[in-house]
């Protein structure tokens, strides 16, 4: 009789405790020796069987029913098969001596057996990866209601091979800070975002780029500001957060108009979007290009895009050059005494003590409505589990409850402390706002950019000429105030100013541009969440 020795081990985890391969073949080999079969063909494959649709055993019983063999060696019969398209298709070649014989380690099957036993054994092996399936399941399931991550790390994070629970990748950490705090910026695209991580160091675990795509996928993921999905739902993780629930908000709102925006292929010029004509229509930029008899320029030009009509708008053009100098002589005017900044920081620390009391209040507010988010969470459960609800607004409601638990813990995370620190910002805000000008006029173009970021809303442009700077909160604010600001009586004392700056200090807010624009997304925050604030 000529056989073939079949042997199979899962791919997967389920069967971890199963002889490998080389085992099982070894195995075989020793009983046909010890039996005196002719072995033709040994077949070997790394696949599950739960599945039907197993390559190599495929091509065995395609063999099979051409005659080329009569009998298989085998570990256990659950090598074959173990769901139920695989299992009748070899016990009807059984059955019908196609399969003439099937030996096992401890037993043979013949046509003339009682088809009994066979069942029995692959019904057995079939129940298994039933069983399996629904307690891999129900462990996973779990272990998501415990709050641990149930799904493969993603980049920032690590495995603890001893808890199975999620660590911070300490590596990887940085990048995954910086991607977010940068694109919440709104000055790069995912692409560019991209290439400047990879330019910072940032690889995949097989030391290559991390694609955009990628990153795309980071920016949305719960999981860094320490929740996650699983199976539509969001659960709030054990693991470290990353990020604050604020930033990633501010990403969100950045990231979902441009899904589908094809802005990476356009061009990108410095003052793009921050102006307005006075006619009230956006400005737009272009580049020429001047030739003369020598060299060959390109400049770029921003103009009025007109689109109400030529005979509406007669204003010119007005060249990058000319128009970041218009710039420079804006910030430069706004120019504060010293010592009347100072003073705006003093009385801005003062008014810190009467916010304490109204951040205490506001702290329980958000304690008493987190306790009965998660009463409203459990009920809802209950009701569920009871039939009254269906599956749709159960999924919904429960989405909606969760997203809002993780807003009110983070408003609570917030409000911890700042008190003691919001106007420790504001005087940091101040020390930029006295220097600005400095830092625009010294600075290169991302410099000059993420200036403006922070400081301007919008700019007015009139015959060449910026007419109007408007200014963001809270310098908008800062300015008016400083503008109407009164000198004490008698001067202002012989007390030495709080803020002092050198000149080799001013370039000191030329790497926390990102962090400034967080703090203003911060004290916007703040005031939104306090709006009895006196400041």
């Amino acid at each position: 009789m000529k056989f073939v020795i079949y042997a199979r081990k899962s791919s997967e985890g389920e069967e971890r405790q199963a002889k490998s391969i080389e085992d099982q073949v070894a195995t075989m080999k020793e009983i046909a020796k010890r039996d005196k079969l002719d072995i033709l063909q040994i077949y070997q494959e790394s696949k599950s069987a739960k599945e039907p649709g197993r390559p190599v055993f495929d091509e065995m019983i395609k063999n099979f029913e051409k005659g080329k063999f009569d009998g298989i060696l085998c570990w256990k019969i659950d090598r074959l098969a173990r769901n139920p398209k695989d299992e009748g298709t070899v016990k009807w070649m059984l059955q019908k001596g196609i399969i003439k014989i099937i030996k096992t380690n401890d037993r043979d099957y013949l046509p003339d057996d009682n088809s009994l036993i066979a069942s029995v054994e692959f019904g057995m092996a079939t129940q298994y990866v039933k069983d399996l399936s629904k307690n891999v399941k129900r462990g996973l399931n779990e272990k998501v209601k415990r709050g641990e991550y149930a799904g493969c790390p993603p980049v920032g994070y690590r495995t603890d091979y001893k808890t199975r629970k999620l660590l911070v990748d300490a590596e990887r950490l940085p990048y995954i800070k910086k991607a977010f705090k940068s694109y919440a910026t709104g000055n790069y695209s995912v692409k560019s975002l991209a290439e400047n991580l990879y330019d910072d160091g940032l690889r995949s675990n097989t030391g290559k780029k991390v694609h955009h795509s990628a990153i795309h996928k980071i920016l949305k993921n719960p999981i860094y500001y320490g929740y996650f999905r699983w199976k539509g739902q969001i659960y709030k993780g054990i693991h470290e957060a990353i990020i604050s629930k604020d930033l990633f908000d501010e990403v969100q709102k950045i990231l979902l108009p441009r899904k589908h925006s094809k802005r990476d292929n356009k061009k990108h010029f410095l003052f793009h979007g921050f102006m307005h004509c006075v006619c009230g229509l956006r400005m737009t930029a272009e580049k020429k290009i001047k030739k003369n008899k020598k060299n060959i320029h390109e400049y770029t030009y921003y103009r009025c895009t007109k689109s109400r009509g030529t005979e509406n708008c007669s204003q010119k053009y007005i060249r990058e050059e000319e128009l970041d100098k218009e710039i420079c002589d804006n910030l430069s005017e706004m120019h504060f005494d010293e010592k009347m900044l100072d003073l705006v920081v003093d009385t801005t620390k003062e008014m810190g003590q009467k916010q304490y009391a109204y951040q205490i209040d506001t702290e329980e507010k958000n304690s008493f409505l987190l306790e009965r988010n998660k009463t409203r969470q459990s009920a809802l459960v209950e009701k569920y589990i009871d039939g009254k609800i269906p599956d749709d607004i159960y999924d919904r409601t429960l989405v909606e409850l969760r997203n809002e638990q993780a807003t009110l813990e983070n408003k609570i995370k917030n409000t911890k402390g700042n008190g003691q620190n919001i106007f420790g910002i504001i005087e940091l805000l101040t020390r930029f706002f006295r220097l600005a000008n400095v830092i625009f006029k010294d600075g290169d173009n991302d410099t000059k950019k993420e200036v403006l970021s922070i400081i301007s809303s919008n700019l007015i442009i009139e015959d060449k000429k910026v007419v109007d700077l408007s200014l963001k909160e809270p310098f908008n604010h800062l300015f008016e105030d400083l503008k109407n600001f009164k000198t004490p009586k008698g001067g202002f004392g012989k007390s030495e100013p709080i803020l002092r700056l050198t000149q080799k200090e001013k370039g000191a807010f030329a790497p926390v541009f990102r962090t400034l624009l967080r703090l203003l997304n911060e004290i916007r925050t703040f005031f939104e969440e306090n709006p009895d604030s006196d400041f």
